[in-house]
């Protein structure tokens, strides 16, 4: 569908007219239609029986500002089959409520179909003469609102209301805020405005608002060519037709370029079989098309309101060629569509075979598949003619076209406008293939073989990446982008049975650091949401130890007001873990100012971290909230951050109304480990892949760049610090891996892992069908080395039912434990273990006597527990060994810790204890 409204035009249906005449003739030929007609200048006929003679067009903006006319002017036509004598007749006008009339005085004959043209009052603005004019007033008319009248006698007319039955008028206009007109006024005019009588000025259905629409004014007089009502031989608004010498094929109106050759001229008989109806016009086809693939056979005949045509009449159109750009102002990078608007259309026949459907694919017209567009920097509508081999021109020379796809094959879900993007004969000759039948994008292939489905005409089913239809048909169309083939008949669809990934569990000594972007979750949505959400972390995640989380909101969403605690969103998200059998995890964020990080008004969207305190330890450093900026920090215990969680740059202008990055430490197996969790700009306001622009313009990512620059910067300031620093960069970045965002990143030492996977496999996003990167973790050198798995686990992107509309994706990284063994230090005894019936737990004691003083934090661990025993008052792990803290101890003193274990398999449990100093 349009994205814009336009002016509606209704196509009035019209009896043939058969009948013999005899016109005389006085110099005048007529080649518009199948007639010719002979004038007699001035002869008398007798009676008016046959008397159709109408107010055509009305004009009172000549002269004014902005107006191109000197002067106003009334349009008459005669819409009879017989000519009439005009002796005597006068054209009246009034202001809208007044019963004041001024009169212009008519004489000799109007032939059936002739214009005459009647001019009025000039003023002092407007460069352009009306064509030689019939008859010549000094009416100033309004250029607004007014009646105007044609009456068969010269007595001025005294009614304010009710003027269209008062003896001797013919035919009335009220036109704005008339008190008279014929049922209801016509539109309100302006300077640049005429009341145009629709179909040329053939419709008259007695309701001025019916027959009328507004349009650039259009004089024709005497000279201009005949419309014989009736006969199809006509053009479409206020324009006269150039007779046969503009009898057009479609192939000619579509040319081989953008822009249609004939752009603003009136076209005449041009034949087609309609292919598809829509509320507003409809699609046809010429059936005998010519061997250039380059001119595209259809057109979309713009009606306006509901056209009186059906799928499969056999038609000639006329109308003015034009070029509609959807989205109208907020569209100005889209592609235009060649319509065919103020058409008249006439109906030759019914029930007639549609023409064949060009095949997309194997056995047809193969789509280009990695250029959507080369050697261009400009628009492409400047193109002299179009190069079939790039993908924009490819599908321009289809437009308006039926089109086949065998084997259509979802590259993306049905999206929530009910729109599905597909590739032809199930991605035989496709590029890039996920192993899950996505399409992904590189840097030099955006995938121009994928179209969209669109369900114009038919709904299309929910489908998932990898479900597909045998067969499906439609016309080409363009809207909001993107080349859509709008779908008017397809076969059931084809389920592929796509399932949701679940990550692997994380081994012994393997530390889990997810990224999720949850979108725009806050406390009021529903609970279902944060069921999906906590079941995927808990059972496709395997609870990962952190979560870098995007796009969470504020208590109460996208109301809009002074609320930004998002305390209650993330208490209902770790609710609804544990709910799902995961680990209460615990959070820790910063309120953004209120409505300065962009995304959805009102909701404040943040990043913030989940973590679970049994397996990392959170390093709080307080002191930061919106406005802080972060800093790296040396003292004796190393380089660090000033602030636990704290802000990067928030105010610096390259994160205005946008997400700013939030930096924590971590104790990781006593490794201090920084993780900066980010949401970048986003790439709204880039233009399109199939925009007028190419190469198009990404201005979102300037913005980007820079958010990247300071990230980098801080970084690498933590990593001069400290080069043996651990850091993690991690979360939306809403870029891909090899755009210029990410290669800032790694400047700073970063190694984005993402590209360890094979490269088909390197997308956490699916936007129209492209499978893509915008999610990611970057990693410091020294955890690269350290690095055992990278995965992207997708249970959302390739389905039309999401939890969100982001891939999570996890790292599992080794840490060593960082402490210093002093269990020589202490002299150690195990008790021996009792089994407790109630607890169904082993019980026993470690006790530890100190050989001399050593300083805390300490811990203790229990290494070479069987496999499925765990220590089940352990305060945690470290390296996947559980272990109990203790804090400084005297020389002598005796610790007596309590072991409590659980042993499931019953099987013989035995360990080792082992003392770590340092921080855990």
């Amino acid at each position: 569908m349009h994205a814009q409204l336009k002016q509606e035009q209704p196509n009035q249906g019209r009896l043939e007219q058969t009948q013999c005449r005899r016109i005389f003739a006085h110099d005048r030929l007529h080649h518009g239609g199948r007639i010719a007609l002979l004038l007699a200048g001035s002869m008398a006929f007798a009676g008016n029986a046959m008397a159709a003679v109408v107010i055509s067009q009305v004009y009172g903006g000549g002269g004014n500002s902005g107006a191109n006319l000197r002067n106003d002017f009334i349009e008459l036509h005669n819409n009879g089959n017989e000519a009439v004598t005009l002796d005597g007749w006068t054209v009246q006008y009034a202001s809208s409520t007044g019963s004041s009339w001024q009169k212009t005085n008519l004489a000799g004959v109007i032939a059936a179909g002739q214009y005459l043209l009647v001019q009025q009052a000039s003023g002092a603005g407007g460069s352009e003469a009306l064509p030689t004019p019939d008859f010549i007033g000094n009416i100033a008319m309004s250029a607004s609102s007014g009646k105007v009248a044609l009456v068969n006698n010269s007595t001025a007319l005294n009614c304010a209301n009710g003027c269209d039955v008062v003896s001797g008028v013919i035919d009335l206009v009220g036109f704005g805020s008339a008190s008279s007109s014929e049922t209801t006024p016509a539109p309100t005019l302006g300077n640049t405005l005429a009341a145009l009588r629709k179909d040329n000025g053939c419709s008259d259905s007695n309701n001025n608002s019916s027959d009328f629409q507004t349009g650039a004014p259009s004089p024709r007089n005497g000279g201009s060519s005949f419309l014989l009502c009736g006969t199809g031989n006509g053009g479409g608004g206020g324009g006269g037709g150039n007779g046969s010498d503009n009898d057009k094929r479609i192939r000619e109106i579509q040319g081989s370029a953008h822009l249609s050759p004939l752009v603003g001229q009136h076209v005449t008989r041009v034949p087609g079989i309609v292919t598809a109806v829509r509320s507003n016009g409809f699609f046809m086809q010429d059936d005998v098309p010519d061997a250039d693939p380059a001119t595209s056979e259809a057109v979309f005949v713009f009606t306006g309101t509901a056209p009186t045509v059906t799928t499969g009449d056999r038609v000639e159109v006329a109308g003015t060629v034009t070029e509609f750009r959807p989205g109208g102002s907020g569209g100005s990078t889209n592609l235009t569509i060649t319509e065919l608007s103020s058409p008249t259309v006439t109906k030759l026949a019914s029930a007639q075979p549609l023409p064949a459907a060009i095949m997309l694919g194997a056995g047809g017209r193969q789509p280009p598949s990695a250029i959507i567009a080369a050697g261009i920097a400009g628009n492409v509508e400047d193109r002299a003619s179009l190069i079939l081999s790039q993908g924009i021109d490819f599908y321009e020379s289809l437009e308006g076209m039926r089109v086949q796809i065998n084997g259509a094959l979802a590259t993306g879900p049905t999206s929530s406008f009910g729109e599905l993007p597909v590739i032809a004969d199930n991605g035989l000759d496709a590029s890039l293939r996920t192993a899950r039948n996505g399409l992904v994008i590189r840097a030099n292939d955006f995938n121009p073989e994928r179209i969209i489905l669109d369900d114009g005409f038919v709904s299309l089913p929910l489908a998932n990446v990898g479900d597909s239809f045998a067969s499906v048909s439609g016309v080409i169309d363009y809207s909001f982008g993107n080349y859509k083939l709008a779908v008017t008949a397809l076969s059931p669809l084809q389920s592929a049975g796509l399932t949701a990934e679940v990550a692997r569990a994380a081994a012994i000594g393997e530390t889990t650091i997810a990224s999720y972007n949850v979108e725009n979750l806050a406390a009021t949505n529903d609970p279902a949401k944060f069921a999906r959400l906590a079941q995927q972390i808990v059972a496709a995640l395997r609870a990962p130890d952190i979560i870098a989380v995007m796009e969470v909101q504020d208590n109460n969403g996208a109301s809009n007001d002074s609320v930004v605690s998002a305390d209650q969103t993330y208490a209902t998200l770790i609710n609804a873990i544990v709910a799902a059998g995961g680990p209460r995890y615990q959070f820790r964020s910063i309120n953004p100012a209120d409505d300065q990080d962009g995304g959805q008004p009102g909701g404040n969207i943040r990043q913030g971290f989940l973590f679970n305190a049994t397996k990392v330890r959170f390093v709080d450093r307080p002191g930061a909230d919106a406005l802080t900026a972060n800093a790296v920090v040396s003292d004796s215990s190393g380089a660090h951050l000033q602030y636990s969680p704290g802000r990067i740059a928030p105010t610096d202008s390259a994160f205005d109304d946008s997400r700013k990055p939030l930096a924590a430490e971590f104790l990781i197996n006593g490794n201090r480990v920084v993780v900066i969790a980010n949401h970048f700009n986003s790439k709204g306001g880039d233009q399109p892949l199939f925009g007028r622009y190419q190469l198009p313009a990404r201005n979102s990512e300037i913005q980007r760049h820079a958010q990247a620059t300071l990230v980098a910067a801080f970084v690498a300031e933590l990593r001069a610090a400290d080069p043996t620093a651990k850091v993690v960069v991690l979360g939306d970045i809403n870029d891909f891996q090899f755009s210029d965002t990410m290669a800032i990143l790694k400047s700073a030492g970063l190694h984005d892992l993402i590209e360890t996977l094979p490269e088909s496999e390197r997308y956490s996003y699916v936007f129209e069908g492209n499978a893509q990167a915008l999610d990611h973790i970057l990693v410091s050198d020294t955890l690269r080395l350290q690095s055992n798995e990278y995965d992207v686990v997708h249970v959302n992107a390739e389905f039309a039912d999401q939890a969100s509309d982001h891939d999570p994706e996890v790292a599992y990284l080794q840490f060593p434990i960082a402490g210093t063994n002093v269990s020589s230090q202490f002299s150690l005894y195990k008790s021996g273990l009792s089994y407790n019936r109630c607890t169904d737990l082993y019980t026993g004691t470690l006790t530890l006597t100190a050989k001399a003083s050593v300083s805390g934090p300490l811990i203790v661990t229990l290494t070479g527990l069987p496999t499925g025993v765990s220590l089940h008052n352990a305060a945690g792990d470290v390296a996947g060994v559980p272990f109990l803290r203790l804090n400084d101890v005297s020389a002598g003193q005796q610790i007596k810790l309590t072991l409590q274990i659980r042993n499931p398999n019953r099987v013989s449990i035995g360990y080792s204890p082992v003392v770590y100093q340092g921080s855990f």
